[in-house]
């Protein structure tokens, strides 16, 4: 009998589903980890929670959340100091505490690295731009349009790959925003590697790094939501959310969904990231980051 042909080398890797009890062993620990976010949590406090010894949790966290617990657990920690910080704490310190950071100095890195701010630019940004929609900063920025996004697209150059395209599919609101980014981590925080900011409906493109694996990471949400709601909304009510392994080349499908209990909170802070964008362009600052990897050339 003849072996089955091999997948080609652009299909991306499938995980299998989890099992009921390995699902319910991740939300078990999830909660608790939410349940005790200013404390000091270690791994074998969530394989306790999730009934595992602390290396079958681990591999098993990792296979139905595609990040490890400490990751999961900084997610955690960085969405509620974000809602704190929406809901009117008035002091930085007293946030950094309830999120389970003994230094100020190692709080305020982390939250800057994988927010894509420092604390206290994204309470400004929030004071300034949190009743705006969404769609409005999107606009402002001019990154979609009536000829499509904009976004990494032309020839391939050194160290990038050739462009992958894909379009999303599923529940979404007629007037749509949806951002599609690359991670190399299957959790949207540090700032992609590549991005695009689209209509729901329009074709995605992206320009991958060479020999390396990336996960496609998207939400979505209304036009009109508006920014301070989009990032305070730990059940995900206002958004929808999509996550496949990026090919090498060729095409992939977003199948949006409502996010589910073992999904990686949305850390990375989108809509202000491009408020701050819109906001320095009229005060003749360089693009930062985000601005400047959705409208590269490719």
């Amino acid at each position: 009998m003849r072996a089955a042909a091999a997948p080609p080398a652009s299909a991306p890797a499938v995980r299998p589903s989890p099992s009921a009890e390995q699902l319910a062993s991740v939300e078990r620990a999830i909660r608790r980890m939410r349940d005790h976010l200013g404390e000091t949590q270690c791994l074998t406090d969530h394989a306790e929670a999730g009934l595992f010894s602390p290396f079958h949790f681990h591999r098993v966290f990792r296979s139905v959340t595609a990040v490890t617990p400490a990751r999961f657990l900084a997610a955690l920690r960085m969405a509620e100091a974000q809602r704190m910080m929406i809901r009117g704490s008035p002091r930085v310190t007293d946030v950094c505490t309830a999120v389970g950071y003994a230094s100020l100095g190692t709080f305020t890195t982390q939250f800057t690295r994988l927010v894509g701010m420092s604390p206290s630019r994204f309470k400004a940004l929030v004071d300034r731009h949190g009743d705006r929609g969404i769609g409005e900063v999107v606009d402002a920025c001019g990154l979609t349009g009536p000829a499509g996004p904009i976004g990494p697209t032309g020839p391939a150059g050194p160290g990038r790959a050739a462009e992958i395209t894909g379009r999303a599919t599923g529940a979404a609101p007629a007037d749509a925003v949806l951002f599609t980014g690359l991670f190399p981590h299957g959790v949207p925080q540090d700032l992609p590697v590549a991005c695009a900011v689209t209509p729901a409906t329009a074709t995605v493109r992206l320009r991958p790094p060479a020999d390396a694996q990336h996960h496609v990471l998207a939400v979505c949400f209304d036009r009109a939501t508006r920014v301070a709601d989009a990032l305070d909304d730990p059940a995900g009510a206002r958004r929808s959310v999509a996550t496949t392994r990026a090919p090498t080349h060729g095409s992939f499908r977003l199948r949006l969904r409502a996010p589910a209990p073992s999904d990686p909170p949305i850390v990375l802070a989108l809509p202000l990231l491009l408020a701050r964008d819109a906001t320095d362009r009229t005060t003749d600052r360089a693009p930062t980051p985000l601005t400047a990897l959705a409208a590269e050339p490719g």
